[in-house]
């Protein structure tokens, strides 16, 4: 039986920072809209509850429609334009992904609306990589009914220092935080600073094709 191994999504997969950038310059393009504008609309949004797992993507849209007093149609199309989520997928991981996929069963631990989190893989292009009965999505993540479902000794990635740190405390698991932003590393657990990084703590023999994908 493979190994397993659940990729986080937000900033683990997916630059979600360049995928709001890419947004609104197309509302900025549609709508004859100054970037600043749409930023101070963006930020009159207040989820329901609190956090940025609270999102939900048809309230904002709704949000800005009528903050902007733009068509929520337009604004709809736009926020789930398919280019919106596969320019913003960091540049290695469909290599990886590929790579990873021949010996380990491949899977998320993500957090957040199911069905946003779930278009985000499917619009990136990289839905399939993953096992649906390895796909682990909850609005809480760390509650004790959600890691209860993880597979023991499951290598999860995350590039949340607190996640991991939680993740590392239950014992059970295999923690590895993914740093994008600086050269720090986890006081407790393995840190890469891309999805290449997998090959020196997992041991895989990587493509040749990543040589074609510069690292971020």
């Amino acid at each position: 039986m493979k190994e397993i191994i659940l990729f986080d999504i937000d900033y683990t997969l997916i630059n979600s920072a360049i995928s709001k950038e890419i947004r609104r310059e197309y509302i900025s393009k549609e709508f004859g809209l100054d970037i600043d504008e749409i930023i101070i609309a963006e930020k009159g949004y207040i989820p329901k509850d609190t956090g940025f797992t609270d999102f939900n993507p048809n309230d904002f849209v709704s949000h800005l429609s009528n903050t902007l007093n733009a068509d929520v149609r337009k604004m709809h199309d736009i926020f789930f334009d398919d280019s919106v989520f596969l320019n913003a997928l960091y540049p290695e991981v469909i290599t990886c992904l590929e790579s990873l996929s021949g010996n380990y069963s491949l899977g998320i631990f993500s957090e957040g609306f199911r069905d946003f989190q779930l278009t985000k893989l499917h619009k990136s292009g990289i839905i399939n990589f993953f096992k649906k009965d390895l796909t682990f999505i909850s609005r809480r993540k760390l509650t004790e009914s959600t890691l209860s479902l993880i597979p023991y000794g499951s290598y999860i990635l995350d590039d949340n220092p607190e996640v991991i740190a939680a993740l590392h405390k239950v014992g059970i698991f295999e923690p590895i935080w993914v740093n994008r932003n600086t050269k720090e590393e986890h006081g407790e657990c393995k840190t890469i600073f891309d999805l290449f990084g997998t090959r020196n703590i997992l041991g895989y023999s990587q493509s040749r094709d990543y040589l074609k994908c510069p690292i971020v």
